[in-house]
């Protein structure tokens, strides 16, 4: 469902090769694919399936500690879709699996501006990255002692706001 009708619309994962600050695709690609001009062959793979597996085990976690009801959303708004890993009314998280970790929220851009794309568009304030350090081994077993979470606040990031828009 995360999927469908993708093409159609300016999404989070979008805006960081839109940004060039993406390692995955130019924005050149990009454009190919919206205008129908290219496919877009990347069906997925050992990561974005590890990626899958995980996320919903880091958002039970998220709604244990934040005492709330995340669940994934979508809203999709003239030719912008956000699909966000959760939400519960006043918070937007963002989950990513990876084994490249950093110290600082703004260390992980290409994650950070599809965090903030999707505050903006939903109109709320704060939101969370939740960075979940990936093993060698691809372990399935959720620990906690893995996860990195920034509190995120949208006034914070006017400039990188306006660069995103």
């Amino acid at each position: 469902a995360v999927t469908v009708d993708r093409e159609k619309y300016i999404g989070g994962s979008d805006i960081p090769i839109i940004m060039g600050i993406s390692p995955f695709k130019t924005r050149f690609d990009l454009l190919l694919e919206k205008a129908g001009l290219k496919d877009n062959d990347f069906t997925g793979n050992e990561y974005t399936e590890y990626g899958n597996v995980l996320e919903p085990k880091i958002r039970n976690y998220m709604c244990e500690i934040d005492h709330t009801e995340y669940k994934e959303d979508k809203l999709i708004k003239d030719d912008i879709r956000c699909h966000v890993d959760g939400y519960d009314g006043a918070v937007i998280i963002e989950i990513k699996t990876t084994s490249q970790v950093h110290k600082k929220v703004d260390e992980y851009k290409v994650y950070l501006v599809q965090l903030l794309f999707y505050m903006y568009h939903y109109n709320k304030a704060l939101g969370q990255l939740c960075v979940y350090k990936r093993p060698d081994d691809f372990n399935e077993k959720f620990d906690k002692k893995r996860l990195q979470i920034f509190d995120v606040e949208l006034d914070k990031y006017k400039d990188l706001i306006e660069q995103i828009k």
